[in-house]
């Protein structure tokens, strides 16, 4: 396998011979492509099981090849199955997410060491996982369509991305799009699971699509102007300025299969902003080891991370809980909704974090705050203009037994704080009743640590704070 630090032998040898980017891009696809060999075995086995599911599924029901490796856009070692049962469109929802679960379990075989696990999107799936040969199979149940208007459910449109990218995209930007996939990987921003929050596969294979290449697609980010509007169906841009109000963002994909859906929609501001940045240093400095995670091992978490807090001039405190078995994408969405919310509340103390990080292993899951190392005994509290009358009345009778000043026209109250620390902050939050936490992770299955982790959390922790400042 192809490793960091072999990245950087690489990177000496294409710099010898003139760091061409296409130079680059040719050796990264060389160990991003699957081998004639992977595709074989993955092919077959898709084959394999799709006709395992025939045998046991009804007539009118469609058995198809979805996702990346339907499209010849799958990485090397992640050729992972995507299998729609594509079902009448006059079933009942819920009898075609049950007739789709029975259907798959079925098709397990135990005697080849497979096993099952039910996952939850917009409604159930079964994840075939087959350890010997490590390779997993969704098997998806979705309505067989013609047109997204006819959409039961989101999943639906799969048969329509399947069409438009098999009949648009060309050999060489199939390629194309390993090699971006790849690039965002390294820089922590593939993947449109909540976790990442960055660049979907489907919306790599509509980029290359739009700008043709890897190269012209890291052109035209280098230089993005917002708001933009990209339409691949006819691979132009839209200037109307009423689209992005009625998208309510100022970066639009429209989905050539459902000029309604931005596809762009799940990825966040700063994952975009990193991509720009990405391809900025890489058009300026063209290496190959922008293709090749970040070179770091987390052995002696622990005592990186206090490294890491001392060169910051920060304290660490961390919330730890014991997660039950849930869907990562659910988990993810309630650490960050967490974060957010005692983050705000630290500020409105006085102890802005200077950085927040969430991570999860296994049943742990925990949020790092990096704060400024001070106590405090009151905060300042900014209230409204006296301007505006009632606002400004209602801040002074709220506030009649704190010391109220006024600066300029701006009103602002002297209060004691409800805590004296960012860990008495978290520690009281676990107590207060009135400060709720997202459902799964349970106050009474939370602990704080103040100052040193313990090495087990410290590597989860030291993982995503190296992904996180990886730019």
């Amino acid at each position: 396998m192809f490793m960091a630090k072999d990245a950087k032998r690489e990177g000496r040898n294409v710099k010898r011979e003139g760091s061409a980017i296409s130079t680059i891009i040719e050796r990264v696809l060389k160990d991003v492509k699957p081998t004639p060999e992977e595709i074989r075995i993955t092919t077959n086995l898709a084959n394999e099981l799709m006709a395992r599911i025939k045998s046991v599924a009804p007539r009118d029901v469609e058995i198809i090849l979805a996702g990346s490796v339907a499209r010849g856009t799958q990485v090397r070692g992640n050729s992972d199955i995507d299998i729609f049962l594509l079902f009448p469109k006059g079933m009942s929802e819920r009898k075609m997410e049950a007739a789709g679960l029975d259907i798959a379990k079925k098709v397990v075989d135990k005697k080849r060491k497979e096993r099952f696990e039910i996952k939850y999107a917009e409604h159930p799936y079964t994840k075939l996982i087959m350890d010997d040969l490590g390779i997993k199979a969704d098997i998806v149940p979705a309505f067989k369509i013609d047109d997204a208007q006819d959409m039961g459910s989101a999943v639906d449109r799969t048969q329509l991305h399947n069409n438009f990218i098999n009949s648009n995209l060309s050999t060489y930007q199939r390629d194309q799009v390993r090699v971006l996939k790849s690039f965002l990987r390294f820089h922590s921003i593939y993947g449109a699971e909540a976790k990442t929050e960055g660049f979907s596969g489907y919306l790599c294979e509509l980029l290359i699509h739009q700008y043709g290449s890897f190269e012209k697609l890291l052109a035209a980010f280098s230089d993005i102007k917002l708001p933009l509007c990209l339409k691949p169906i006819d691979r132009s841009e839209i200037p109307n300025p009423d689209i992005f109000k009625r998208f309510k963002s100022d970066f639009i994909v429209l989905d050539p299969t459902d000029s309604g859906r931005n596809v762009a929609a799940g990825l966040s501001r700063t994952s975009l902003m990193r991509f720009v940045m990405s391809c900025r240093i890489f058009l300026s400095k063209p290496t190959i080891r922008y293709f090749y995670g970040p070179e770091y091992d987390d052995e002696r978490s622990a005592a990186k991370m206090d490294e890491i807090s001392k060169a910051l001039g920060a304290e660490m405190h961390t919330l730890i809980f014991n997660v039950p078995d849930v869907s990562e994408e659910i988990l993810w969405q309630q650490l960050k909704k967490l974060e957010k919310q005692i983050s705000g509340r630290m500020k409105d103390s006085g102890f802005e974090p200077l950085l927040a990080i969430e991570s999860t292993y296994g049943r742990y899951a925990a949020i790092l705050f990096f704060t400024s190392g001070y106590n405090i005994g009151s905060v300042l509290k900014k209230g409204p203009s006296v301007l505006m009358h009632s606002a400004s009345a209602a801040f002074v009778k709220a506030h009649n037994k704190s010391i109220v000043r006024l600066e300029g026209d701006a009103l602002s109250s002297i209060e004691r704080s409800l805590y004296s620390s960012p860990e008495d902050l978290l520690r009281k939050a676990l107590k207060d009743k009135s400060f709720t936490f997202p459902s799964y992770l349970s106050k009474s299955k939370a602990k704080v640590v103040a100052g040193r982790l313990p090495e087990e959390y410290a590597r989860m922790l030291y993982r995503r704070y190296m992904e996180l400042t990886n730019i």
